[in-house]
């Protein structure tokens, strides 16, 4: 083999290499900006996998700290306070404020399964982060 082909094959197979490389760190695309109010101060983020069976849903709660969620897979019907029904997708970041009654979190699959990844921001005097509500707790 010449000297000549030799170096355009090493010339080839340096610029392929270079083509399929990595940039040198991970890319970061921002999700969702969250004001907590009324600030707080955080200690300890406890952070939980929630698992929903098709069309399952979480029946009325609150939290008494901030909860942030994150839609790990399916997609969800969500009614939070006073505001509207919405969806939200896998992928996506929803904000369940302390106090505010959520009054359903429900897969929106009636045949696959859906998951979130949720993280509650605590404070050192925050015992109880989540409260199951009844008919008679409205």
């Amino acid at each position: 083999m010449s000297p000549r082909l030799i170096a355009i094959l090493a010339l080839a197979a340096a610029l392929a290499s270079a083509a399929h490389a990595q940039p040198p760190i991970p890319s970061r695309t921002p999700l969702a900006m969250i004001p907590v109010a009324p600030a707080k101060t955080v200690s300890r983020v406890e952070t939980t996998r929630v698992d929903f069976a098709p069309g399952q849903a979480m029946p009325e709660h609150k939290h008494t700290v901030p909860v942030i969620c994150f839609v790990t897979a399916g997609d969800f019907l969500t009614k939070i306070g006073d505001a509207p029904e919405t969806r939200a997708a896998q992928g996506s970041v929803t904000y369940e404020p302390p106090q505010i009654v959520v009054h359903y979190f429900r897969n929106a699959s009636a045949t696959a399964p859906a998951q979130l990844t949720c993280a509650s921001l605590a404070g050192s005097e925050d015992k109880v982060l989540n409260v199951m509500l009844d008919a008679k707790a409205k």
